[in-house]
């Protein structure tokens, strides 16, 4: 491995694109094919000190943000290009808040071949000159290490020529006291002569930095040895803020004597933009936890817990909670979170601030409370309360509730506007919530008549049913099932599917299940029944509706069951022996046809045997994808264990019910009803 040369990763890197850089960058530096799996391997090593290095991660890495990181990009020595496709897109939108442009870019994958080759010749390019840039730096605190030929002179006159035209500051320090100084240092450190001379160093800063720059300063040791720059911050004598870099370095001078050199850069811009970075990325971060939250499912209030824990994170606020009004108008505490603690005290929020968000109420608008100081320079309020900001949760013109936040920290602007966003956010997600409740109750209220309150205790028989809409209360499900005792002694039971969703189904299954009780009130003849059903949705000019028709005749021993199918899947009889098998019963739909037949199937069912009817949700849950036939369901019920009592029949649609969420998952776009009779030669009610 030649060492010399920079080195090039391809990781999972496709050949079209890896010939490409292959045959632009071959000669200039030595390239390495790898995995995501095996590339730490290539990168150990302090960041900044390693080989430069520039990764190339390919397009099917599947977690290209984790491997990033892993590889601890650094603008000294290590520069990452990431291919870019639609799979990967959404988690590689938050590199640019975590590194910057010169040290990882993205490629899209359908210009890698083309595009990459470029992208990794400027980013090797950048990281050879910023290599040099170090070199010559490091070559100029070697000669203004060394003992050669160091003159010590006083004030502004300093330590000989290479020094004085130095672009850093340097002090010579005699332990800690300054004894003498560049122009560059006297213009960073405000120093003049006499009175700067002698004075300690840890004296230009504030107090609660001098314990840390005197360890800093003692910690000092040859170049190969010396402890890492390190930045302390001070206030100008205009009353501005500085941060300085400082660098410390062990040297003698000319007359043997050891002296320390400290190396001083000006670094306040460049903290002060890295600290603006960590601020919008922080803040950016929690955005888009609350907005990961409130879109989420489960509950509001755990929901709501997480938005508040994530700020008070993100933040480092003392204390934020989150109060709604109910549906009288009434404040209600819902949830808060606390630093440093899982479990905080409610009732300060109960007490001390209450008054202070009820202000937020009756504004409608935000609200800052600042407590006086004692003292003006004081780093904390008087009482040890903090700050108070309290920002309303209105959403389409409606107040649903307050963000409170509690805090000891210094809030800027930033901070305040980034409270308003997520209180936007929590409002936006807290209505949507209660809409959805509202929906779901409308829904339930609508289902409610359109299914039997309970099933009727058939002597002889044990009856059960099973239903699960598509979207469980959000949308009225098109599914529907009835059993009832006829005037005529015969037992009915009937399964159905109406055409579409929502509130139109709901009509037509209202419309159904009321026609075919009138109807049976006559007579439980299937011909009958079903002939006034299709007569009664051709009048309304309805969607069609499929169903299955059963008549059970229990003045024969075993009982005789009559069977009429109406576009339905087919019904299935399985015995006491679990023989199991479909039944013929096709017959044309309901509403299309003027004068429809509807063939009548009869078998008798005997102790032990189970009639099942279902819904096309189990043989076409996913639509037209991997769909089922009777068979295949005939199969199931036949290796189910054999059905015992007290619940045989529940047994069965339970079991057929489990199994068809497992088979079709989350491809599962039907609404799920089963309907099963199982004779169990006991004349006492069932249940």
């Amino acid at each position: 491995m030649d060492q010399g040369l920079p080195l090039l990763l391809f990781v999972d890197v496709p050949p079209e694109t890896a010939d490409a850089i292959t045959a632009e960058l071959a000669p200039t530096c030595e390239i390495v094919r790898t995995t995501a799996e095996d590339v730490l391997a290539h990168t150990g090593g302090t960041p900044g000190r390693r080989r430069p290095t520039v990764a190339v991660i390919g397009e099917t890495v599947t977690a290209p943000v984790g491997v990033v990181h892993s590889l601890r990009p650094h603008p000294a020595d290590l520069a990452v290009a990431v291919t870019a496709v639609p799979a990967t897109e959404q988690r590689l939108a938050v590199l640019p808040l975590l590194f910057s442009s010169d040290v990882v870019r993205r490629v899209e994958g359908s210009q890698a071949a083309l595009r990459m080759p470029q992208v990794v010749s400027v980013l090797l390019q950048q990281l050879s000159h910023r290599r040099a840039h170090a070199a010559a730096q490091a070559a100029a605190q070697q000669h203004l290490s060394s003992s050669v030929s160091i003159d010590r002179q006083l004030g502004e006159r300093l330590l000989g020529q290479f020094l004085s035209q130095a672009p850093i500051g340097v002090l010579m320090l005699d332990g800690d006291a300054v004894i003498a100084w560049n122009p560059r240092a006297a213009d960073i450190l405000e120093l003049t002569e006499p009175d700067a001379l002698h004075r300690p160093v840890t004296d230009l800063f504030p107090e609660d930095q001098r314990a840390v720059l005197h360890r800093h300063l003692a910690a000092s040791g040859p170049p190969g040895n010396a402890e890492p720059d390190a930045v302390f911050e001070r206030i100008r004598g205009d009353g501005t803020s500085q941060a300085l870099s400082m660098a410390v370095r062990q040297v003698v001078d000319t007359e043997g004597r050891s002296r320390t050199l400290a190396l001083t850069e000006d670094v306040t811009d460049r903290l002060h933009a890295q600290r603006k970075l960590a601020e919008r990325t922080s803040h950016a971060l929690l955005t888009a936890e609350v907005a990961a939250a409130m879109t989420a499912s489960g509950p509001l209030e755990e929901r709501l817990h997480r938005c508040v824990r994530a700020a008070t994170d993100r933040l480092g606020a003392d204390r934020v909670c989150i109060w709604t009004l109910n549906t009288h108008g009434e404040l209600l505490h819902v949830t808060c979170a606390e630093n440093d603690t899982e479990h905080p005290d409610t009732s300060l929020c109960r007490t001390a601030q209450r008054t202070l968000v009820e202000q937020v109420v009756a504004a409608r608008r935000p609200h800052l409370d600042v407590p006086p100081h004692t003292d003006p320079h004081a780093s904390q309020p008087s009482g040890g309360r903090g700050l108070f900001a309290g920002f309303p949760l209105i959403s389409g013109g409606e107040l649903l509730g307050v963000l409170s936040v509690t805090t000891r920290l210094a809030v800027p602007g930033s901070v305040l506007a980034t409270l308003e966003n997520i209180a936007d956010q929590i409002a936006v997600g807290t209505q949507q919530d209660r809409l959805l409740n509202r929906l779901s109750e409308a829904t339930r209220a609508l289902e409610r008549p359109l299914l039997p309150p309970r099933l009727p205790d058939l002597p002889g028989f044990d009856l059960a049913a099973r239903y699960t809409p598509f979207s469980q209360g959000l949308h009225i499900g098109g599914d529907f099932y009835d059993a009832f005792t006829a005037p005529d002694g015969r037992h009915v039971l009937v399964l159905g599917d109406v055409c579409g969703k929502g509130p139109d189904a709901a009509a037509i299954t209202g419309l159904v299940r009321h026609t075919l009780w009138t109807a049976a009130q006559h007579t439980s003849d299937p011909t009958h029944v079903l002939s006034l059903i299709n007569t009664a949705l051709r009048r309304q000019n309805t969607p069609f509706c499929t169903l299955v028709y059963v008549v059970i005749d229990t003045t024969h021993a075993p009982a005789r069951l009559q069977i009429a199918g109406a576009g339905h899947p087919a019904p299935l009889l399985r015995r006491a022996n679990g023989l199991t098998a479909p039944l013929e019963t096709r017959g044309p739909l309901l509403g299309v046809l003027d004068t429809p037949r509807h063939p009548i199937t009869e078998v008798t069912l005997k102790t032990g045997d189970t009639l099942v009817l279902y819904t096309d949700g189990f043989t076409e849950g996913a639509g037209a994808e991997d769909q089922r036939t009777p068979e295949d369901l005939a199969a199931i019920v036949a290796s189910l264990p054999p059905t015992e009592a007290p619940d045989p029949a529940g047994n069965m649609a339970t079991a057929l019910m489990d199994d068809a969420h497992r088979w079709w998952g989350e491809r599962l776009r039907d609404d799920l009803a089963v309907l099963t009779l199982t004779a169990t030669g006991d004349p006492r009610p069932a249940r």
